[in-house]
């Protein structure tokens, strides 16, 4: 798997944009102090699953833990394996 570049747009107040590099939508944000919204609009996504956060701070710290995932195993150290059926 390759490496992801992503950036952070901020448009407006409430309303921000998390981007692939080359500019095409991967999550929105919407909403204000108390109640933001993230929207996932990857591909493949289901996008109909409304998250609701109290902080942008939140909404990015979920976000970057879904983008920034590295499968990282130390030399001689086995590698824990779990079964997809188990992933959700």
């Amino acid at each position: 798997m390759e490496p992801l570049s992503f950036q952070v747009v901020y448009r407006n107040y409430g309303h921000w944009d998390i981007t692939y590099q080359n500019g095409g939508r991967m999550f929105k944000i919407r909403g204000g102090p108390g109640k933001y919204i993230v929207i996932d609009e990857r591909p493949g996504s289901r996008g109909n699953d409304t998250l609701y956060f109290s902080t942008v701070n939140a909404c990015m710290s979920y976000i970057c833990d879904l983008l920034m995932y590295e499968l990282i195993v130390v030399d001689g150290q086995t590698p824990q394996v779990v079964e997809k059926w188990n992933i959700g």
